[in-house]
């Protein structure tokens, strides 16, 4: 089983989990499961047959957009392969990373304005990055608690790296 963090377009990241049995891909995300089985090429250049969840779909990729029957649905913007644990549940992997707030880019914290034990509302102002002269402030992505802060002022960060964790 592999587990990446998917970043959508839309600024929000995803936790998704990918095994594979047989001919047979199950893709799982804290909110959905698919089941998805190659059934072949396409009418058009690019296009596949899949067989997801049972039903029958035509699927290609145009400028990173995925095309589900003629529909945008996604566009991933930059996937990551994640660690895996053994014995961790394929649940307590997505939902442990769900809370993670990454850094946006490359840069040096200028400010933290939170601390352990604090609580936070989805979209509140968690610390700022500078980065070539500008400043970036990094947002809450979902509500709750501040279970760590590992990052301080001064302190140089990569893009992806781990700022904060909120439970």
């Amino acid at each position: 089983m592999k587990l990446y963090r998917v970043h959508a377009d839309t600024g929000d990241t995803f936790i998704v989990a990918h095994d594979q049995k047989e001919n047979k891909d199950r893709l799982k995300t804290e909110n959905n499961e698919f089941e998805i089985e190659y059934v072949g090429q396409g009418t058009r250049e690019g296009e596949i047959i899949l067989k997801i969840n049972g039903e029958m779909h035509r699927v290609f990729i145009d400028n990173g957009w995925i095309i589900l029957d003629n529909a945008r649905i996604f566009r991933a913007e930059r996937v990551t392969e994640l660690p895996t644990q053994e014995g961790q549940t394929l649940d307590e992997m997505i939902k442990g990373k769900e809370g993670e707030v990454l850094s946006p880019l490359q840069g040096r914290v200028v400010q933290v304005r939170v601390k352990e034990g604090d609580a936070v509302n989805k979209g509140q102002p968690l610390l700022s990055i500078e980065a070539m002269k500008s400043e970036t402030i990094v947002s809450a992505p979902i509500s709750g608690l501040v279970e760590k802060v590992l990052v301080k002022a001064g302190q140089g960060v990569k893009k992806g790296d781990i700022l904060v964790v909120i439970k």
